[in-house]
Order: structure tokens, then sequence, then C-alpha cells
């Protein structure tokens, strides 16, 4: 695993990883790689920290590829808007679409909304 696919991995199962740190109480952990993380800037530090098992290439890394969705604004013509919400930082390569109750998906390890890109 690279810095790029460690980023993809991180930013696309934190949300499962902090659900998973409070079930299993080790929040500590997980807030301590993602402090590293934003201190640093290296993903491959967490993940070490985290799943040791991902840089030796023993489990399949999640790329934090996700489908991608048309949209439609409201009050515009029949022209689609197509895109996908990316990283609102561009730090990783993160692709996602709105939730099933059609909110836009944050960044979780900034808590900041995701921008979207049209393609």
């Amino acid at each position: 695993m690279d810095e790029y696919e460690a980023r993809s991995w991180l930013c696309a199962e934190l949300p499962e990883l902090r659900r998973a740190a409070v079930d299993g109480r080790w929040t500590a952990a997980l807030d301590q790689a993602v402090g590293m993380v934003k201190r640093s800037g290296v993903a491959l530090d967490a993940v070490a920290l985290l799943d040791p098992g991902l840089l030796d290439g023993e489990q399949d890394a999640h790329r934090g590829a996700r489908p991608r969705e048309p949209y439609l604004l409201a009050g515009m013509d029949a022209r689609p808007l197509v895109g996908d919400y990316v990283c609102p930082n561009g730090w990783c390569d993160r692709r996602s679409g709105r939730d099933s109750r059609d909110r836009p998906p944050v960044c979780d390890l900034y808590a900041r909304p995701m921008r979207f890109a049209e393609r």
C-alpha cells in the first residue's frame, strides 16, 4: 500500500472505524491516528497504527471508490448536473454521492462538507 491508497482507505473507512472504535472501546487509538494524520498529512502512519495488515498486503484495501450518480438541481433546465462529491481539501480521492436522505456527504477526517465536482 502506498500513501495514495492509504489516504483512500482511511477516508472511505473512517465512519465505520469510528463506530467500531466506540463499540470496541478503542476511541483513544483512533483519535491518536486521526491526530497524526492531521498534524503530518501522512496517512500511512495512521494505517500502520489501525490495521498493520493492510500495509503488508494481507488484506484488500478499500480504494474509496463510490458509485457515481447524476443529480438535478431544482429549478434548472432538464440538463442534468452530473458529478460527485470530492474531498474538500483535495487530500484523497474519495468520491461520494448523497445519502439515502438526500444529504450531501461530510469529510469525516476534517468534519467539513465535501465539495461537489461536476464531471
